[in-house]
């Protein structure tokens, strides 16, 4: 978190934490995808991978899930910097 991210509280706060995590996530496993392929890529780190990327698609399902349900609330201004990134890693 950056100092940038002070000002927020309550539910703008959560959409933005989880609105990060989802986005931080879903490039890494997108980069992981591309170790599995990659030759030069060592064997251990590979295993390593595959065993990580189930759980990273588990937690992205579940994030998916949360800030679904953030973003129908009331409170949320629909322009906010978090809630249009959130809407687009949602849909």
């Amino acid at each position: 978190m950056d100092h940038m991210d002070a000002g927020f509280v309550g539910l703008e706060r959560s959409l933005m934490v989880k609105t990060k995590t989802l986005d931080r996530l879903t490039k890494e496993l997108g980069e992981a995808k591309k170790k599995l392929n990659d030759a030069s890529v060592e064997s251990d780190k590979k295993t390593f991978l595959k065993a990580q990327m189930p759980k990273m698609e588990t937690e992205i399902g579940n994030l998916k899930v949360a800030i679904s349900e953030l973003l129908e609330e009331d409170e949320l201004d629909p322009r906010g910097e978090y809630f249009i990134l959130a809407k687009t890693l949602v849909d």
